[in-house]
């Protein structure tokens, strides 16, 4: 039975380049440690060739984050065809790599790969996860890890704002000072604008009549409240706002094309009752802007 195309890429798949979902194009594989991996996306993963949904330049980030915390203690949150983390537990060699999917069905191909390779003491996979259950995810972190502190988070999952920061405010405390957590596609809420601000406005032009009626559509669907949804983009905000205030929290914020990169500070967090709200104040209603 094949897996369901993830949320977000569902969501995604006819705004940006079809070539990330299903075609391969020469530069789009490479090899690691006998291990096959795609730059696309196919629900056609095996233990020996895996299928990641990141550019090609994005895989090279990664291989340069799992340098910086190879041997580290790491939770990805998303698995979708399993390439990210069969590539992190290669490439980072990490004491533990517990990864967590809202999918409810298990990804053989991961399976038979953590099998094979003898890491089941080392990859805990973890479906039917919601990313926003606070109380499991948190109590799922804790038991794999024996209560040690995590070295790096990645969240690469529903890249919806209510969600990614329920999950941030779960895992960010149990961070080591220091650690990283690192939240990808930061910016698909606007890309998705762009794109589809570019595709009507080609079909305009072309002349499409019953384009033009759809959108009058969704223009009036859009002003009906419950229709509206804040950008992710809004938590790097309030990272910055979060870092404004003191670095004990937060010590550090990086923004750039692929990641929101945020690195914990120094200070004593409650892994239970840590909330963003309350590590900073703003003074300046820059969140209404």
């Amino acid at each position: 039975m094949a897996r369901r195309l993830p949320h977000n890429l569902e969501m995604l798949r006819s705004a940006f380049d079809p070539k990330r979902i299903g075609d391969i194009l020469p530069g789009d594989t490479f090899e690691l440690d006998g291990i096959e991996f795609v730059c696309a996306y196919q629900p056609e993963s095996t233990a020996t060739r895996f299928f990641i949904v990141k550019s090609p330049a994005l895989v090279d980030r990664y291989l340069d984050l799992c340098r910086r915390f190879e041997g580290a203690r790491i939770v990805e949150l998303g698995i979708a065809e399993g390439g990210s983390t069969a590539l992190m537990a290669l490439a980072a060699q990490p004491a533990a790599l517990v990864a967590v999917d809202l999918e409810e069905q298990r990804l053989e191909a991961l399976d038979e790969f953590v099998a094979a390779r003898g890491l089941g003491g080392q990859v805990l996979a973890h479906y039917g996860v919601d990313q926003a259950d606070r109380a499991r995810l948190g109590r799922l972190v804790d038991e794999d890890l024996g209560g040690e502190p995590i070295d790096l988070v990645v969240d690469d999952c529903s890249h919806v704002l209510g969600p990614t920061r329920s999950s941030f405010e779960t895992l960010f405390p149990r961070l080591r000072p220091g650690g990283l957590y690192v939240i990808e596609d930061w910016n698909a809420d606007h890309l998705m604008r762009v794109a589809v601000a570019d595709a009507v406005r080609a079909e305009l032009e072309a002349g499409d009549e019953s384009l033009r009626t759809a959108i009058r559509e969704s223009l009036a669907n859009a002003a009906e409240p419950e229709a509206r949804r804040e950008p992710l983009s809004q938590l790097a905000l309030e990272f910055v706002l979060a870092r404004a205030q003191s670095g004990d929290v937060i010590d550090e914020v990086v923004v750039d094309e692929f990641w929101i990169t945020v690195r914990r500070g120094p200070g004593e967090l409650d892994p239970d009752g840590f909330r963003l709200d309350d590590a900073y104040t703003d003074y300046f209603g820059l969140k209404g802007w």
